[in-house]
């Protein structure tokens, strides 16, 4: 039956092996579906296109729950350790006005102008990466052309030395994979910021920190714990998706070598096969959790106050009501410009233009100096998400 729901099945291995099928049941089933995550709290999936885009946009659905519900004026023992103090200013985590303010202060790095001006630059890294790998005969592709990439972009665009940028990946690994479990990489990263910071005040250059800083002279300043935070998800926003996309669009081509062929042919269809690899299947299966802030109806049914909303941009992105033939892989699709992988409305990804740009140009460099590539071990899609690895190897062409 489309509405036996086991409690927590979305996380369960049979699931996770294949969650589209556990999507498609959540959109037949009409009505958001209670699932529990392992640390035991209750989120109302959502997965119908038309529901998640309603989510996105709906003004009673957001993150900033303590705004919404009787403060508790109780003394605590335990104040926000310095962690806590900059995950709560993550640019992710807040709703407007505080989200407004500070996406405008870093919103002019990342216009399509902006990013236009990179390509010349980020085309000429690629092609070092690629040139590297063809010299290696076989390599790993997360580890050699999907990480490096994304990475060194960031690093330039904030204005991190070269130096410094092993440790600024070092940093983004360790806090994205969750195991920064006493918040050491959180805090080392906080203090090369700071120290970032400081020489930048001192000594001003054309990057993205020197920005953030000359906005103080005008009292449209980040705070400290404001500047850490936004520094930090540009990283691992930046760095974690993309890498997800370059090495999903390497797996997913060369899996269906009708569709590598083509672009073989063709490497002007790099654009298409990034935008059908978001579609297919984008770096963010559900949104950083948000909260109804009173109970309303969505999605056929009704989600009480306060409680989680899980927007499956996975489930919205294979909804046959949009997408023709949904569970295939088509770079040749002419509704793929339908898809949400970088969300939607306030929280539309920042950095869509120039992840786009980045994976698009890995693309292109790889179909021209790279036809002969070759997998060579069969790749688990829920692995490769989570960090695996891409074994690769030159063929013959």
């Amino acid at each position: 039956m489309i509405d036996d729901f086991g409690p927590t099945e979305l996380w369960e291995p049979a699931t996770r092996r294949d969650p589209h099928a556990f999507y498609a049941r959540v959109r037949a089933a009409g009505r958001p579906v209670p699932q529990y995550d392992p640390a035991g709290n209750r989120f109302w999936i959502v997965a119908r296109h038309a529901d998640v885009l309603e989510g996105l946009q709906h003004p009673e659905i957001g993150h900033e729950l303590h705004r919404h519900v009787e403060p508790d004026l109780s003394p605590s023992a335990y104040p926000p350790s310095e962690t806590e103090r900059i995950s709560s200013r993550q640019l992710i985590a807040l709703d407007p006005p505080d989200h407004t303010r500070l996406r405008r202060l870093v919103s002019t790095a990342f216009t399509a102008r902006t990013v236009a001006r990179l390509e010349d630059w980020i085309a000429g890294v690629a092609a070092e990466l690629v040139t590297h790998v063809r010299a290696l005969g076989r390599f790993d592709a997360v580890t050699d052309l999907a990480d490096p990439l994304p990475v060194n972009v960031i690093a330039q665009l904030v204005g991190v030395p070269d130096e410094d940028r092993a440790r600024f990946r070092d940093w983004s690994a360790t806090i994205v994979s969750a195991s920064d479990y006493d918040g050491a990489a959180t805090l080392a990263f906080a203090d090369y910021v700071d120290e970032l910071a400081a020489r930048r005040r001192a000594d001003p250059r054309d990057d993205l920190i020197s920005a953030l800083v000359a906005q103080e002279a005008q009292g449209d300043a980040l705070d400290r714990d404001e500047l850490v935070a936004m520094v930090q998800l540009l990283l691992i926003a930046g760095q974690e998706t993309t890498v997800d996309v370059i090495a999903n669009s390497l797996r997913l081509l060369l899996t269906h070598p009708e569709q590598w062929h083509d672009l073989l042919a063709d490497p002007a269809l790099a654009g298409a096969a990034v935008e059908e690899t978001l579609r297919f299947r984008g770096p963010v299966e559900i949104v950083p959790p948000r909260f109804a802030f009173r109970e309303l109806d969505l999605a056929g049914g009704t989600i009480p106050a306060f409680e989680r909303v899980g927007l499956s941009l996975w489930g919205a992105n294979r909804d046959p009501e949009v997408f023709s033939s949904p569970d295939m892989f088509d770079l040749h699709r002419a509704d793929v410009a339908g898809h949400i992988a970088f969300g939607y409305g306030t929280h539309f990804c920042l950095g869509a233009s120039l992840g786009r740009l980045e994976a698009r140009l890995m693309l292109e460099a790889v179909a021209r100096e790279l036809p002969g590539l070759e997998l060579t071990a069969e790749v688990d899609d829920v692995r490769l998400h989570h960090g695996g690895a891409l074994p690769l190897q030159i063929g013959r062409t």
